[in-house]
């Protein structure tokens, strides 16, 4: 079989990365969630994430799971309700309408001490103040074994989870845990969320989970899932790794169109 060329990181031209000035961020336009305001509940000083995925817009993770308490400046909910509820009223008038809080920022969310406690104050305030926008959480699933942060998952909106890869050597390359996790624990997570969204980022260059076998494998574990959606994504933002390259369009239509062939899963392809 052979492998996809590398190509030179420079040949792409990347959206700039995020940036994460406060507790609330936004809204920012996004190609999968329309205008979107983020929350981030884990600090703006360092990414806080029990994965380094190679694709990553934040960059590789730089502190290890067992120093986050001692490092980490996680925000007080006081500060997080402050903050959210600054930034919707200071919105203008134009841009009142927004379709998504969404909860991400910068790492994995469900990290944070008190996940439940700030899903509640969220969906509070967005209650009173945006009662038209949607509320949904971007995790990566490593923490679904916790039945609190899934009840409160599924007080949300809606839910994404990310899920990349069909078996564990590719789960290793295109995710690689910092945590003692595999592909059957995260199946099992997503399975206990309702109505769950994937996410899921396709990649080439020295990271490549495009090939025939692996989308089959991945294709496999979706209809084990058994999602009510599949978000099929390439990067659009510089990776950690400066290897890797966006997958053309084409073939991602043609993993969405394989994918909803076995197994009736719906799909939107987002490049």
């Amino acid at each position: 079989m052979n492998k996809s060329p590398r190509r030179n990181i420079d040949e792409f031209e990347f959206k700039p990365a995020p940036t994460f000035d406060d507790h609330a961020y936004g809204p920012v336009d996004s190609r999968r969630l329309g205008r979107s305001l983020g929350i981030n509940l884990l600090g703006t000083d360092l990414k806080i994430c029990n994965f380094d995925c190679p694709y990553c817009e934040l960059g590789t993770t730089k502190i290890k799971i067992s120093q986050i308490k001692k490092h980490a400046q996680f925000p007080s909910l006081e500060l997080v309700e402050a903050s959210l509820r600054g930034k919707i009223l200071k919105l203008p008038q134009s841009k009142l309408k927004i379709d998504y809080i969404t909860i991400s920022g910068n790492g994995e969310p469900t990290l944070y001490p008190d996940f439940p406690g700030a899903v509640s104050l969220i969906k509070r305030i967005r209650d009173q103040l945006l009662p038209s926008s949607r509320l949904t959480v971007l995790t990566n699933g490593s923490t679904l074994g916790d039945a609190q942060i899934v009840k409160a998952l599924n007080h949300c909106d809606e839910r994404m989870m990310k899920l990349d890869a069909g078996n564990d050597e590719m789960l290793t390359k295109v995710a690689s845990p910092l945590i003692r996790t595999n592909l059957s624990k995260l199946i099992q997570g997503a399975r206990v969320l309702k109505d769950t969204i994937l996410q899921s980022m396709f990649i080439q260059g020295s990271v490549d989970n495009t090939h025939p076998d692996h989308i089959d494998e991945w294709i496999e574990v979706v209809g084990l899932i058994k999602p009510k959606l599949v978000h099929i994504c390439s990067i659009d933002r510089p990776p950690a790794i400066s290897s890797l390259s966006p997958v053309p369009r084409q073939r991602l239509k043609e993993i969405s169109l394989l994918l909803e062939k076995k197994t009736k899963v719906p799909s939107l392809i987002f490049s």
